[in-house]
């Protein structure tokens, strides 16, 4: 290679663009892979020095550089923070040295221990986006400024204009992704039904929806056990040929957009907390839809296998719609504090399930505006199949709320009922033998919301302790608006693990003997264990800086 004066400004200036890049593809795959895959970022380090390079023989040949400074730069990477890029002092000094304006260097707050090294003082690389342009002295001093108060202020955010990702931004990839999972999910329903679209007569009789609703409140109409398809079905159409109505998709996506804008800004129960719930779904749904052990022409293991849900596309759309629309309009706090302050939802609601029957009763008010007459037209096109859609979301729903005593008792018998060895197996009849996988889907179904429904605790680490401090955040300041008597942080780590022990691994054991989830169970049960063990070793701490986070914030808000 030819030796560059300027290759400190060069690496700098390719690093910047190689992170450009990255978050440009994490933010583009976000509307197919789902929500968070934006969350994904990159650290970089960069140190200038001597180094040796040359071609390694064998059967993959390949240039290398090997020395002293490979290793340190690779510790400023470790060392560093997502979504920046980290400098050795000699690196920053040949950047300050080429007095470029666009890119420049900022002196990190600690100094920072590397390996073989000791304490090293070093720099984050800031830089605007204009590349070369040209500005006034006066400006470029004030914009360089402001991303120096950034870059000071803390230490693992990012520091550059273009890394700035717009909260509108965030929510319209969010509903794109919505949208194309749910469109999916229904051309799955119309394609069973052998891709006729719905028929004027259809669209014109779903005008009397209103009218179709439950009499009493959503939790009267829960049932122990859900009808199913009794026996395999194949789709007469395939799904992917199916094409939605243009109005019927228009209609989709102002459902959803309506939803986002229907759930109260809670750091925790949120519209991302929606998205992400339904991604979970939608990833068990796949493992119960094709799990590795049966090959698709098998259709009748794979139909008994799954309790009849492999056969029920209806089922699979109204789960994942009923991801969506779960916690909508949650008003940030427990069902208990809402019953205490006597609210009008714990008065309408008897005060049982007070969050979850509202959400029910919000989402479906929307769904029966006339506005959306050709969407419900495509979902259900007789009263048969529009009672079973209001079933399957009800009983989902009702399944999150997981406080309630009673709703875990009839929960908790219905399981011993349906996977209890004693009952294993013991089927008498085929009417009996339906009975037995109606319930077993119905157990299913539940168990699936419930593990999305705090999935971040099955998730890696630093998507755990993400969420986790939301709710924290959102329970804390329930505390100081003084609607808790009690602080959370006092109880919030022994909590925690209370949590983890009787709720979270109990759960993704009965995932993983439900035995309809794949290699999902096994996965979900691990990452639980592992961020049991993780918070029991740095719980506590985290606790204190998840509530001197929250009053930093606040204190800059007022």
């Amino acid at each position: 290679p030819e030796k560059r004066a300027d290759h400190a400004i060069l690496m700098a200036r390719f690093a910047r663009d190689c992170l450009r890049k990255m978050l440009h593809v994490v933010r583009k795959l976000e509307v197919r892979l789902g929500p968070d895959t934006a969350d994904l970022g990159m650290r970089i380090g960069i140190h200038s020095g001597p180094v040796t390079a040359g071609v390694l023989r064998g059967e993959k040949a390949r240039f290398q550089l090997f020395g002293d400074t490979v290793n340190t730069a690779a510790r400023m990477e470790s060392a560093g923070a997502k979504n920046k890029i980290h400098l050795t002092e000699e690196s920053a000094e040949l950047i300050r040295a080429a007095g470029h304006k666009d890119i420049w260097t900022v002196p990190r707050k600690e100094q920072v221990e590397a390996k073989g090294k000791g304490k090293m003082q070093t720099y984050w690389l800031a830089y605007t986006s204009q590349g070369g342009k040209s500005e006034s002295s006066a400006g470029t001093q004030q914009h360089r400024d402001s991303i120096l108060s950034m870059v000071s202020d803390v230490d693992d955010t990012s520091t550059t204009e273009f890394l700035e990702d717009s909260t509108q931004k965030k929510l319209d990839r969010s509903i794109d992704w919505g949208v194309d999972i749910l469109q999916r999910l229904l051309k799955r329903v119309v394609a069973m039904r052998g891709g006729i679209q719905p028929s004027m007569d259809a669209v014109s009789k779903q005008q009397e929806l209103p009218s179709l609703a439950g009499s009493g409140a959503p939790l009267e109409e829960v049932k122990d056990i859900i009808e199913l398809p009794s026996q395999e079905r194949v789709y007469p159409v395939n799904p992917s040929d199916i094409a939605l109505p243009p109005q019927v998709f228009i209609q989709l996506r102002d459902f959803v957009k309506t939803i986002a804008s229907m759930y109260q800004h809670n750091p925790f129960h949120s519209f991302e907390h929606a998205m992400h719930v339904t991604q979970s779904v939608t990833k068990l749904l796949t493992r119960v839809v094709a799990p590795d052990v049966f090959s698709e022409s098998d259709q009748t293991k794979l139909h008994q296998y799954t309790y009849g849900i492999t056969s029920d596309p209806m089922a699979q759309f109204a789960v994942a719609f009923s991801a969506l629309i779960h916690d909508v309009d949650h008003p940030g706090v427990s069902n208990a504090t809402l019953v205490k302050e006597q609210a009008s939802t714990a008065v309408l609601y008897k005060n049982k399930s007070v969050a979850e029957q509202n959400s029910v009763d919000v989402a479906w008010e929307l769904l029966a505006e006339p506005y959306y007459v050709e969407l419900r037209a495509c979902i259900f096109t007789n009263d048969s199949e529009y009672h079973r859609f209001r079933q399957l979301v009800v009983n989902t729903v009702m399944a999150t709320d997981i406080v309630d005593k009673e709703l875990g008792a009839a929960r908790k018998k219905r399981w011993e009922a349906a996977f209890a060895e004693s009952v294993v197996n013991s089927s008498n009849g085929d009417s009996e033998a339906v009975l037995d996988a109606n319930r077993k889907a119905t157990i299913v179904i539940e168990h699936l919301i419930q593990a999305s429904d705090v999935a971040h605790t099955m998730q890696h680490w630093h998507v755990y302790l993400k969420w986790n401090q939301r709710f924290f955040n959102e329970c804390y300041k329930g505390y100081l608006e003084g609607r808790a008597d009690k602080d959370p942080a006092e109880g919030w780590y022994k909590g925690e693990l209370g949590f983890f022990d009787f709720y979270i691994i109990p759960l993704a054991k009965k995932l993983k003997e439900c035995q309809v989830f794949g290699v999902a169970s096994e996965e979900y049960l691990l990452y639980a264990e592992a961020n049991r063990r993780e918070w029991e070793e740095k719980g506590a701490e985290l606790v204190k800086d998840y509530v001197a986070r929250y009053k930093l914030a606040h204190s800059r808000c007022s």
